[in-house]
């Protein structure tokens, strides 16, 4: 497998930088009188948590800057009128525009690579109708998920996008990376529960689809903004389906000896037609511990208790072994809890200190007959790498596999140039076999370089569409390589 050098990473493309505030005043009066002075925040006033997104040097990203990127100026809209006339703003001065939700992102598509203007949508936080006879919610792009669930919970529905962000992430955000929740199994992605939305294109037109289930009326212009990470203009309302809420939940955990049996299991969960809301296996490899399997159902009581037994025919035919079900439910009731250390680290008063250790995180999609050799291959290459494989997991189905990947030098470059170069080797086999290099983060600054082999002549289809929407290359430049 050839290695990937730092050249092998597609430069950005060039824009002029603003210049400093002090010789660019006109921008900002333009802006002020758009929004209003106090939600237009210059260079030297912008809090240290926007310098990056969850990519930050802890992440084996060799072009990451230590000390972030400060965007020229932060600006915090309340309504959609107000996005219309920053971007018309940004549209004469040809500067950069960076939206930025709840900064959760791992792969740095709200990071201000260019400066320019970053839109923070925390303003626009109003849900503004729930609907139980449509079975859905009409809000903001800046509403927390947190939020969203607890509204729909009171109203006995079901809000079922919950990733491990739920606590601090946006939904325009999760619609920008196209986000699956821990009941993805079920639910799907946010893009799937996605009915309409309202979005600013880069020259100030509002655009809004129907928040209809179905449509035969040419393209579907939603997904100009599901997984595109703010490239092709700015969200601003969504309609997301909701769901009854369930009668009965059931969290069951399971042992398994080694990665092959657990596979099996989920596979073979599938052909008996078992439909948890969620699937999470992880191992350790080398680890003489058994690796743990964690579902849950939910749904009317009937449906979950069979539910529950056909999983469980399914598991012991490959060799599961049951577990005390405080094994899942200890599982289920911290699985935010990693975002809220995320939240502590961003509101730091300096930037983070580079560390030795490095870590990545890989999400690949695969046809399930892939996934074992895969396995296989991927350990290899980290052992040729000199990277640590900590986790290898399967998430919500047989054919999603993550990765925790870690690596440690005096060095910090050093450590960071062996965990990248393993990176991208195993993604490029990920990309070899027929799968997708993610399914759930995006693409950002981190993935950029590999879109092309992703996509082959897609990319360029997709880069036409992006001219013609934003011709001056104003929207997030940087990423996704568009």
């Amino acid at each position: 497998m050839t290695k990937t050098s730092f050249s092998d990473i597609r430069a950005t493309p060039k824009l002029d930088r603003l210049t400093p505030l002090t010789e660019n005043r006109k921008l900002r009066k333009e802006l002020e009188r758009t929004l209003s002075p106090e939600r237009v925040i210059v260079h030297g006033k912008i809090p240290v948590k926007y310098r990056f997104d969850a990519l930050r040097p802890y992440r084996p990203f060799p072009k990451l800057r230590k000390g972030g990127y400060i965007p020229t100026i932060l600006v915090r809209p309340e309504i959609d009128a107000e996005v219309a006339g920053l971007l018309r703003v940004a549209r004469r001065y040809h500067t950069p525009v960076v939206t930025y939700g709840g900064g959760t992102g791992l792969m740095g598509a709200a990071i201000a690579a260019h400066g320019g203007i970053m839109v923070e949508t925390s303003r626009m936080n109003r849900i503004e109708e729930i609907s139980g006879e449509d079975m859905m919610l009409r809000a903001e792009a800046g509403v927390v998920l947190e939020e969203a669930y607890a509204k729909l919970d009171r109203e006995q529905l079901l809000f079922a996008h919950d990733p491990w962000t739920r606590p601090i992430a946006t939904i325009g955000g999760a619609i920008s990376t196209n986000s699956l929740g821990y009941l993805g199994a079920k639910y799907g992605s946010i893009g799937t529960q996605l009915l309409g939305i309202e979005a600013v294109l880069p020259n100030g037109q509002l655009l809004k689809t129907r928040p209809a289930q179905y449509s035969s009326t040419g393209f579907d212009l939603r997904r100009l903004f599901i997984g595109t990470e703010g490239l092709f203009g700015i969200v601003t309302r969504t309609v997301v389906r909701a769901f009854p809420k369930p009668e009965a939940k059931k969290l069951v955990s399971y042992g398994f000896s080694d990665f092959e049996k657990a596979h099996r299991a989920i596979t073979l969960m599938r052909r008996y037609d078992v439909r948890p809301s969620m699937v999470d296996y992880g191992e350790e490899p080398g680890s003489k511990e058994e690796s743990h399997l964690n579902l849950v159902f939910d749904g009317l009581e009937k449906e979950v208790l069979a539910q529950a037994e056909q999983a469980e025919r399914a598991i012991s035919e490959c060799g599961g072994s049951k577990l005390d079900d405080v094994e899942a439910r200890e599982f289920w009731e911290h699985r935010h809890d990693i975002a809220l250390m995320h939240s502590r680290r961003i509101s730091n008063a300096a930037p983070e200190k580079e560390p030795r250790t490095k870590y990545d995180y890989i999400h690949v999609s695969l046809p399930a007959s892939k996934i074992l050799a895969f396995r296989t291959a991927l350990l290899r290459l980290s052992r040729e790498g000199g990277v640590n494989v900590l986790e290898v997991g399967l998430w919500q189905g047989p054919e999603l596999l993550s990765l925790v990947l870690s690596s440690r030098a005096s060095n910090p470059k050093m450590a960071t140039r062996k965990l990248w170069r393993t990176s991208n080797s195993i993604i490029r086999y990920a990309q070899d076999l027929g799968g997708a290099m993610e399914f759930c983060h995006g693409v950002g600054m981190k993935l950029a370089h590999l879109m092309e082999r992703e996509h082959g002549v897609g990319l360029e289809v997709m880069r036409q569409l992006k001219r013609t929407l934003d011709p001056l290359g104003i929207m997030n430049p940087g990423k996704e390589s568009l």
